[in-house]
């Protein structure tokens, strides 16, 4: 059970890495919002998803993600399709040119985090990456399974 320390530091976590993913100078140079930023990053990591799986995920409504996912579509960084097993489920994946965009977005990611932890010991950065690898072993099917 989760107590108010570390609630405290989840929160102070997230808004760090939000602050890295989300840099207003990097955002602008991709030209995209946080939400078409955060559904360019869902679909890449999944090949593809359907919108309510997108909403679900993003934490906001079909209509926002249909807004963002027409301005990506209208962009070409995205297309859709209809499932062919389920005709009612649309399918979102990246084109070739949302997959570039979304990589560069990851290197200038990499980069700046590289650049902010450059002083910290070897050991230190390690425990670090260790850490990050076993919260999302640990969290990763927690939160499927409550899909």
């Amino acid at each position: 059970m989760a107590n108010k320390k570390n609630l405290t530091a989840v929160f102070e976590l997230m808004t760090m890495l939000s602050q890295l993913v989300f840099d207003p100078q990097m955002i602008q140079k991709t030209k995209l919002s946080k939400n078409e930023l955060l559904i360019l990053a869902l679909i890449k990591d999944a090949t593809q998803s359907s919108m309510s799986e997108l909403a679900k995920a993003i934490g906001t409504s079909p209509a926002q993600v249909t807004r963002s996912v027409t301005s990506l579509e209208n962009k070409k960084l995205v297309q859709r399709t209809i499932n062919p097993q389920n005709r009612r489920i649309i399918i979102v994946t990246l084109t070739h040119q949302g997959n570039a965009l979304f990589s560069q977005h990851e290197q200038a990611v990499q980069t700046k985090l590289q650049q902010q932890l450059i002083n910290v010991p070897a050991a230190d950065y390690e425990r670090l990456n260790l850490a990050i690898e076993q919260a999302v072993a640990i969290l990763k099917p927690t939160l499927q399974q409550n899909k």
